[in-house]
This record gives C-alpha cells, sequence and structure tokens, in this order.
C-alpha cells in the first residue's frame, strides 16, 4: 500500500492549482509595475505629498504678494514724494506773490483757504494716479492760534474716496474730509460727515517725525504706519507720510496716501487654491508675532481671520506656521522695504487656513487609497480572466486525456506534447508494482456485497459520503457500517485512498474491473 499512500500524499501536498499560481503571479506583477510606477511618480514630482504640493503654491503665490505689495507702496511713495516736490514749489510761488512768509499764513484763513484751493490740483491729480484711497497734506500753520492745543493742529486737504466700490477710480466719489469751507465750497466738494476744518497732526502717526526730518534726501524722510484709525471715524488706514519742503530745504509740512481697510480688502482678493483660499496681508512683524492689531487685510474669504490678536510664528519643513492658539495657518512671509514710523518691520504674508489644507489632505489620501483599491480590484478582475483563459484550453486537454477522447489542442506546444505522450502510451505499460496493486484491488472488490458494490459505483460517479443516505436510501449509520466494511475488504485507511484508486482505475479505463463488468 506505500505507493499508493505516496500518491495520496503527493495529490494532498500538490498545491494550488496551475490556475491558481497563474493568478498569483499575474497579480504580483501588477503589484511590482505599480509600485514602480508610484515611485517613478513620486521621483518625478509628478506625486508628491500634499504639504510638499503646499510648499510648492505657496512659494510662488507670496512671490505674486511681496510683488504687487511692494509694487502697491513703491509706487505711493514715488506719486507722493512727487507731489510733495509740486506742492513745495508751488508754496514758494504763492507766498512770492503774496509777498509774505511762511509763518504770515498763521492766524489768516483767507490766505490759508486760498491755498488750499491753489494747492488742491496736485493733489487731486496724484489721487487719480495712485492706488489709493486717499491723499492729504498738511502745512505747519493754522488759522487759529488761540485755540487749545492748536500746535498740534494743520492747515491742509484730505481728499478721500467715498462709498469705495471695485471700480476704477475715475468712478469714485472725492469727498473732502479735511480743509477749509471755503476751499471745499469753491472746489465744489463735498464734506465729509466727519469733517473738521484742519489735520490733527496728533492723530497722524510718524507725522512729527516726518517734520522734523533734516536729511538731504527726500525718500529718507517718507515713513509708513501700521494700520491705525482715521481720526473721527470708524475706519481704519494706512498711512503714508512724505516731508514737504520748501526751496531752501526747509520742511513745511508733510503730505501723503492713506489706504482704507476696505481699499486694501478690495484691492487683493483671496486666490483660491486646491488647499482652500490663499489670503494677502501686509502686516508688522515684532520677532515671532505677527500682529493682526496692526495690518491690513486683504479679503478673507473661506476663514475667520480677523485684524485682531497676534500670531506666533513657528518655521517648518514646508511651510510656516501662524496660530493664535485657537486658529492656525500655513503660509509664508517676506520684511517690505518700507521704513516705518516705530521701526516695527511690515512684512507681506500670504496665508492658507490650516482647517482647509487638512480637508484637502485627508481627502488626498482617501482619494489615493480609493484609486490604488479599484486599480488592484480591477487588475485582480483581469488577472482572473487572463489565467482562466489560459488554463481553459488545457484543462480541456487533459479532461480528453482522462476521458480516452481525441485530445483537444492546448496552444501551448510543450504542453500539448506532454498530453501527447501520455496519450499515446501503450495500454498496460504500467510499472509492474502498480499494476500488480491494480489487481489485487480488483480481486478484493469481487469480495463486495451487492449494496456495497451499489455504494462504491455511487462513489465512481463523484458522490460524497454525505449523498450516500439519500440515494440507497439508508440511515447515516448504515453507511458508516458499510463504508468499514468497504474499507476492510479493500484494504484501504480512508475515502482519500478509496478515491485515489478509483481514479487509478478511470485513468486507465478499467473501472469496469472494479464492478465486475
Amino acid at each position: 500500500m506505500r505507493p499508493i499512500r505516496e500518491a495520496i500524499q503527493k495529490k494532498r501536498a500538490a498545491g494550488p492549482s496551475m490556475g491558481l499560481r497563474l493568478l498569483l503571479y499575474r497579480f504580483i506583477m501588477v503589484l511590482l509595475l505599480m509600485a514602480a510606477i508610484l515611485s517613478t511618480l513620486m521621483a518625478t514630482g509628478v506625486l508628491s505629498h500634499p504639504a510638499h504640493q503646499l510648499s510648492g503654491t505657496l512659494d510662488i503665490q507670496q512671490r505674486n504678494t511681496y510683488a504687487a505689495l511692494d509694487s502697491q507702496m513703491d509706487a505711493l511713495t514715488a506719486q507722493s514724494m512727487a507731489m510733495s516736490e509740486k506742492l513745495g514749489k508751488e508754496l514758494d510761488v504763492f507766498l512770492a506773490a503774496k509777498g509774505i512768509a511762511f509763518d504770515e499764513l498763521n492766524n489768516n484763513p483767507d490766505t490759508i483757504a486760498e491755498l488750499e484751493k491753489r494747492l488742491y490740483t496736485p493733489l487731486s491729480n496724484t489721487l487719480g494716479a495712485a492706488s489709493c484711497s486717499g491723499i492729504f497734506f498738511g502745512l505747519n500753520v493754522t488759522a487759529n492760534t488761540s485755540l487749545p492745543n492748536a500746535e498740534d493742529f494743520r492747515a491742509g486737504l484730505y481728499l478721500r474716496y467715498s462709498g469705495l466700490q471695485p471700480t476704477v477710480a475715475s468712478e469714485q466719489d472725492v469727498i473732502c474730509f479735511r480743509g477749509a469751507a471755503e476751499t471745499a465750497r469753491s472746489l465744489q466738494l463735498q464734506m465729509h460727515n466727519r469733517w473738521n476744518p484742519e489735520l490733527n497732526a496728533a492723530l497722524i502717526p510718524g507725522s512729527d517725525q516726518v517734520t522734523a526730518y533734516q536729511g538731504a534726501r527726500l525718500a529718507d524722510g517718507c515713513l509708513w504706519t501700521k494700520r491705525t484709525e482715521l481720526p473721527d471715524t470708524w475706519e481704519q488706514v494706512m498711512l503714508l507720510c512724505v516731508p514737504i519742503l520748501d526751496g531752501g530745504g526747509t520742511v513745511r509740512g508733510f503730505c501723503g496716501a492713506e489706504i482704507s481697510d476696505l481699499y486694501f480688502s478690495l484691492s487683493h482678493n483671496t486666490v483660491p487654491s486646491a488647499f482652500g483660499n490663499m489670503l494677502t496681508l501686509a502686516a508688522p512683524i515684532d520677532g515671532d508675532s505677527l500682529l493682526l492689531s496692526g495690518a491690513m487685510l486683504g479679503a478673507t474669504d473661506g476663514s475667520r481671520l480677523t485684524a485682531n490678536g497676534i500670531l506666533h510664528i513657528s518655521d517648518g519643513k514646508y511651510y510656516t506656521t501662524y496660530s493664535d492658539g485657537k486658529n492656525t495657518y500655513l503660509g509664508r512671509h517676506q520684511l517690505l522695504d518700507a521704513a516705518t514710523w516705530d521701526g516695527i518691520p511690515l512684512a507681506a504674508v500670504t496665508l492658507v487656513p490650516d482647517g482647509t489644507f487638512r480637508s484637502y489632505e485627508t481627502g488626498s489620501q482617501i482619494a489615493w487609497f480609493l484609486g490604488a483599491v479599484l486599480f488592484l480590484l480591477a487588475m485582480l478582475v483581469v488577472a482572473t480572466v487572463l489565467s482562466r483563459q489560459f488554463v481553459k484550453p488545457i484543462n480541456k486537454s487533459l479532461a480528453a486525456v482522462r476521458g480516452g477522447t481525441e485530445m483537444v489542442a492546448s496552444g501551448i506546444p510543450e504542453i500539448d506534447e506532454l498530453l501527447a505522450a501520455i496519450r499515446d502510451r501503450p495500454t498496460g505499460t504500467l510499472p509492474p508494482d502498480v499494476e500488480a496493486r491494480l489487481r489485487g484491488f480488483a480481486e478484493r472488490a469481487s469480495t463486495l456485497t451487492g449494496t456495497e458494490r451499489t455504494i462504491l459505483q455511487y462513489y465512481m460517479d463523484g458522490y460524497t459520503v454525505k449523498d450516500i443516505p439519500e440515494l440507497a436510501c439508508i440511515s447515516a449509520s448504515t453507511v458508516k457500517t458499510h463504508n468499514r466494511n468497504l474499507y476492510r475488504k479493500l484494504e484501504v485507511d480512508s475515502f482519500d485512498e478509496l478515491k485515489v484508486y478509483i481514479e487509478l482505475f478511470a485513468s486507465c479505463g478499467r473501472s469496469s474491473e472494479l464492478l465486475n463488468k
């Protein structure tokens, strides 16, 4: 019985079928191909981590943010300096025509109003050409030196846009925020509802530093303020102050430009991105703190950013983090080349809400995971179909050989040659020991009773032990008894060993010997 038991062991140890093996091989190849593709995409930067993608996007937008703010501030500085020179020249011409000294303008409201009217033109021209919401000048004189705090008041004009809209400057309404009433009426200017005849220099940060400037270059005397409250209004503005020099180089006052928070917001919209809306700020930076209370904010759609509090700055590998403990933003900043009245530098800042980036990051991870799963499932289906198509003709050829019918070509030369050799094997050429085992088994089968032979027939037809009670109309316990008798008479130890004999007889075309036919 040793050869038979060895055959059974070989059958059990044979492992997966050729079809399953082929399926596994194809699937492993798909996995290796997928890994190679992903590695190539990551190496070339086509597929990268969301943080790396954000870093590249922030770099590009920060360059745009810095360029826009730097250009706007440089242009305003140049235009305000040009206006200062024109105002200084017009002032000299006016004083010379009147034959009076500069200080004689004090306590002379009619002459001041006449001067303001003359200086209106360079002021108005600058307002129409500049990217700002207001323009102003203040001279170191006042119409009434006897008033309380008269030393803080400056005769001058302050023109502003009213009801700002995202349109061109020519379509905006200009109103008089500061200036003599006679000047406004003669120029047909509507007065601001918070109008006053003169500017209060004490409420304009840096104006005292500007008027005290004694340098040779006008550009060195220009100072920017951080975000500050516009006197007598609810509005917040950022101001530029420039000295006004007469022909002798003496500072006679200051002039400059205003950028209101509304104007700044309309000028710097959010920039949509896959990571959320990108925000633009012009903000003072003190050490590792971004001072929002002094910052000008562009549009803040899609964020909770307000001009309040402090954002603490933390440098990271891919981006800089800005957080107040409750809200966190990711971004970049770069110092602007602009002198400030308090010495705290201004920075161009680009921010993205951390929450929107995390949503993108999570969504990206889920998308890639689902994509990978779907791809693998699709490849598994394809591999299964291809494996079955490959194995199908082989199985047909094997079935033909087992059934003794005409062999069907598998299309694989090596398989066809092997099957042809098996088909053409002469009958009765089994090894002597195997042939002897088969004859002995057939002889023992002749000793079976009719019922036992019937049960054996069922097994030869492919039925299992569980099928016998119903087929033979006997109980399960009776089947067990007959099986014990079958195993004893046929000298086999198990149903598997019995099936091996049945298959051997079938492959040799000798099944009839088991039934004495």
